[in-house]
Formats: C-alpha cells, sequence, structure tokens
C-alpha cells in the first residue's frame, strides 16, 4: 500500500504543479483561479510530505491527519465534479480523475502506516 501511496503522490504532485502554472495565464474568474491554485498547491504539499515519510518515517499522527484530510478532499472533489457534470451537462473528467486519485492516495497512505 505504501509503494501505491508513493507513486499516487508522484502523480498528484505533478499534476497539482500543473494546475498551479495553468493559472499563471489563466483569463478565468478568481475564484476558479483560487480553487485550482489550493488544490494544486494542497497535492504538492501533501506530495513532498508522502516522500519525507517513504525515507524517514514522520509523526504517526500528522500522517493519520494528512491521509484524512486527503480522503475529505477526494471525496469533496469527487461529488462536486459529479454535481458540475449533471448541472451543466459537461463531463468534467479531470476533476473527476484528480478527486479520485487524492482519494486513493489518502486511504492507501492510511492502510500503509503501519501497526506498531
Amino acid at each position: 500500500m505504501k509503494v501505491i501511496s508513493i507513486l499516487l503522490a508522484f502523480i498528484n504532485t505533478l499534476i497539482g504543479a500543473l494546475l498551479v502554472l495553468s493559472c499563471v495565464s489563466a483569463g478565468e474568474a478568481l475564484s476558479w483561479i483560487a480553487f485550482k491554485s489550493g488544490a494544486g498547491m494542497l497535492a504538492v504539499y501533501f506530495g513532498v510530505l508522502t516522500f519525507k515519510d517513504g525515507v524517514q518515517p514522520l509523526n504517526r499522527n500528522r500522517m493519520l491527519l494528512s491521509g484524512l484530510f486527503l480522503v475529505i478532499v477526494g471525496v469533496s472533489a469527487l461529488a462536486w465534479g459529479i454535481h458540475w457534470s449533471i448541472v451543466s451537462g459537461d463531463v468534467k473528467n479531470t476533476i473527476l480523475l484528480f478527486g479520485g486519485s487524492l482519494f486513493t492516495q489518502g486511504l492507501t497512505s492510511i492502510l500503509g502506516m503501519d501497526v506498531v
């Protein structure tokens, strides 16, 4: 489970960095730019935290809370993506994939913790 979590952390970090970079010259609404930048920064932060935990174990409570937060954010992004798809009639696969990836990273991070 830890290997899957680290792989997803790498993928989510790359996607998060691309989200932040896509906001540099975006001509979109300020709230949408803030949302994308925030999601990108969270993905990068939790990706770095997961990498650090893979090299040298961090505080168990911190990693548990981080994993739970990722699960909550992932489920929220999935629900929002489904809602947006139903309301607008335009399926946003990127939001659904990113939310599912965050959810899976958080879940595998929690399940991959060593029980001592």
